[in-house]
């Protein structure tokens, strides 16, 4: 027997009993009916649950950045709104001198809020802490069910790489 693709030498180690498998569920499936799945065992669950961890982590990571810039947002966005509207009410008992100065002020700050984007910032990293804590909870609920009724093992590493390298190649950064 040949052991030169990769799905030889799987079919190898399965055979030799090194990878710990269980008969597919599906008795109808068309494509392989010799296909084993793949059995939650504790070094999996410890990987999953690291997962679980790093979407912890930039669950947190995202919410501080969102956080850094709704102040910044609120730093540079009232003043654009209140300084006119103070500016004209005391535009007749101060020099012309300091309304300019004012109103360039209020201007500066708008610009600075519009350039930077900072209301947009702060939606999508309040998104993305969002999406990372969903998919931390999804994985403390599938580990919390007992193995025998959780999803295949690996169906659900696939979908956990899928949803993961989905939310690194969309998440802005923080």
């Amino acid at each position: 027997m040949s052991l030169s693709t990769p799905v030889a030498l799987v079919q190898h180690a399965i055979e030799m009993e090194q990878i710990e498998t269980t008969p597919t569920s599906s008795r109808e499936s068309l494509d392989d009916p010799y296909r084993r799945e793949l059995l939650w065992r504790p070094v999996l669950e410890t990987l999953v649950n690291k997962s679980r961890e790093t979407a912890d982590v930039e669950a947190l990571s995202h919410a501080e950045a969102a956080k850094k810039y709704r102040t910044l947002y609120h730093l540079f966005g009232l003043p654009a709104v209140l300084v006119p509207v103070v500016g004209a009410v005391v535009a007749t008992h101060i020099p012309q001198v300091a309304v300019t100065a004012l109103l360039l002020i209020s201007g500066v700050a708008s610009a600075i809020n519009s350039f930077l984007d900072l209301g947009a910032k702060t939606q999508r990293h309040f998104e993305f802490s969002t999406r990372w804590e969903d998919l931390s909870h999804n994985v403390s609920y599938e580990l919390a069910k007992p193995r025998a009724f959780r999803v295949a093992a690996d169906v659900f590493l696939e979908r956990l790489r899928n949803k993961t390298a989905a939310l690194r190649a969309t998440e802005p950064q923080c």
